[in-house]
């Protein structure tokens, strides 16, 4: 995984990003700890891009891709910094690539849920070991039908935002890759199990779930921030992506921050593990405010159990109902306060003190990894850039897989030209 941040202000964006990433799209994902994360994405403006999660995209390495992007624009052509990823999108999908690269995410994600349909066929093996099979009882068949069905449900009930496949039917679904997934189940589930009902209840299963906002281990997250040639202040805009389909984008989540003169002028923004920066901005992060919020859920209930003559006719489920809207109406004030007490100084933060606020909470994040249980899936050399209008991008912290002081003549490229990373 990672650790990254984003903090802006009227003045300038501060990225941080730590150097472990995941390489996913096959079986078996891997991760390593040196890692590029922050690029300078235009060599004309100062706009960067972070990324973060899965670092390749058909099988190529972002970090190439990206440089291959950059070499592109050669105008200052972006008036806002949300142009920049519809072109980006473009160039994505438009990047050379072989039909066997965009099947690999499918063969990922399908292979997560039908392994989930395996396991709960080998346990209805399992209980019917030794019992007499009466009249009515599920078959193997019946249990991947009913299971197929009730996830094909659940995918339904979580779509993707702007429902982005819905002009697309089952039809086109089984056409494009319904013979990919064929042989993906076939090598899975049991051939004596896979009667046509079956595989049919697979594919609209699939089709539901690549419909909806599931998350496979091989999303990417995009991260531009910076300054269009039409913009005073920063902008960032954070888009995840999972996977390309009928020639798009799963986009999973965007984000949008735009730092203005009234309404939000500064912004602290964790990507990725979260939990200590949101413990810093916040006060709590989500894994803690969940067990507070269960404890005291629990304590009403007690209460309620041990009084059950002072609460009847449902009155008890009501009261419990009410305790736990206040308990969160009351904690998600208290986020807020924490929240608006932090932007009110990262307002008026230096750029120097907002990248040591950046490096900073990513530290923390490597720091809780390694002196824990957990494992570390952040760490490495912290990398930190900082965006300004008029200074471009500049590195704070940068690691090298080389020794500078071997290496004069790169550095006196690098300062001889406008390429900055």
């Amino acid at each position: 995984m990672t650790a990254e941040i984003a903090i802006l202000n009227r003045t300038a964006v501060a990225l941080a990003a730590d150097s472990i990433v995941t390489l996913a799209g096959g079986l078996r994902p891997k991760t390593y700890d040196s890692a590029e994360k922050i690029f300078e994405l235009s060599r004309f403006q100062p706009i960067a891009l972070m990324i973060y999660n899965n670092a390749q995209f058909m099988n190529a390495p972002l970090e190439i891709i990206i440089r291959r992007y950059r070499e592109t624009l050669t105008t200052n052509q972006f008036k806002e910094l949300v142009q920049v990823w519809p072109a980006f999108e473009k160039f994505l999908l438009g990047f050379k690539h072989e039909i066997d690269d965009e099947l690999d995410h499918l063969q990922s994600f399908a292979v997560s849920e039908l392994h989930f349909l395996q396991a709960k066929l080998f346990n209805h093996m399992i209980e019917s070991l030794g019992k007499r099979r009466r009249k009515g009882t599920e078959t193997g068949e019946d249990v991947l039908l009913r299971r197929c069905l009730e996830r094909q449900r659940e995918a339904e009930d979580s779509p993707l935002p702007n429902d982005a496949f819905d002009e697309f039917t089952l039809e086109h679904f089984t056409e494009r890759y319904g013979k990919t997934l064929g042989e993906i189940t076939a090598k899975i589930i049991p051939l004596s199990e896979l009667t046509e009902a079956v595989q049919s209840a697979i594919r609209a299963m699939m089709f539901a779930v690549i419909k909806s906002n599931t998350r496979s281990t091989a999303f990417t997250g995009f991260v531009f921030a910076g300054f269009g040639s039409d913009e005073l202040f920063p902008t960032l805009h954070a888009v995840e992506v999972d996977g390309v389909y009928f020639d798009r984008f799963r986009i999973l989540d965007t984000k949008l921050i735009d730092i203005d003169r009234r309404g939000e002028t500064a912004a602290v923004v964790p990507f990725a593990q979260k939990d200590m920066p949101e413990r810093f901005i916040l006060g709590i992060d989500r894994e803690f405010e969940k067990a507070l919020e269960d404890i005291a859920g629990n304590l009403v209930g007690q209460v309620i159990d041990q009084n059950k003559r002072a609460f009847r006719n449902g009155r008890g489920d009501l009261i419990k109902a009410a305790a736990t809207k206040q308990f969160r109406d009351g904690v998600e004030r208290l986020k807020k306060k924490n929240a608006h007490n932090l932007n009110s100084v990262v307002n008026h933060l230096s750029k120097k003190e907002l990248g040591e606020v950046a490096y900073s909470l990513v530290e923390l994040t490597s720091r809780k990894r390694r002196y824990s249980s957990d494992m570390e899936t952040v760490g490495g050399p912290i990398d930190v850039a900082i965006l300004t209008r008029n200074e471009g991008f500049i590195w704070v912290r940068r690691k090298h897989y080389f020794d500078t002081k071997l290496n004069p003549r790169y550095m006196q490229s690098l300062s001889g030209s406008t390429r900055h990373g």
